[in-house]
């Protein structure tokens, strides 16, 4: 089942796929959700307007061991901050996997509540999913929600 939620600052509808009460994929789209999402309502307010991160149980079935612990250390990573993908690789104990880390983000099937959009390149931005500039539109909403 795929609900959510407009999200105005983005420009672009949030939805939340589930299956058996468990969210298996959080993503942008410009298609409208069929039903609307109390959580994807929540994670716009987390974005828009800093309230509380909302809590989901996540399903990470399909997920590597690499990943899930990848994603439990860019879930610790403080909203209006970033980490370099070598920070976080280095943060895992695994020092050099830098690459492993961006491959690991750019198969984050959770966005927003795993911040994949929060980890950098060591120059620049880096690469995301749904392109630089959304990841750009995310980190200023967060340096500005977390300003107030």
């Amino acid at each position: 089942m795929t609900s959510g939620a407009f999200v105005p600052s983005l420009a672009c509808f949030l939805l939340i796929e589930w299956r058996e009460g468990m969210v298996t994929r959080i993503y942008f789209s410009q298609d409208p959700p069929v039903d609307r999402s109390e959580l994807a309502l929540e994670i716009a307010a987390y974005l828009e307007w800093g309230a509380p991160c909302p809590k989901a149980k996540l399903d990470m079935s399909a997920c590597t061991d690499f990943q899930k612990q990848i994603y439990a250390l860019v879930q610790e990573i403080p909203r209006g901050e970033t980490r370099t993908y070598g920070q976080v690789a280095e943060r895992a104990a695994r020092p050099g996997a830098a690459r492993a880390v961006g491959r690991a983000m750019a198969t984050n099937p959770f966005a927003i509540l795993v911040p994949c959009h929060r980890v950098v390149a060591k120059k620049g931005l880096g690469g995301y999913l749904w392109g630089t500039e959304m990841k750009e539109k995310l980190l200023r909403l967060e340096r500005e929600s977390s300003a107030q």
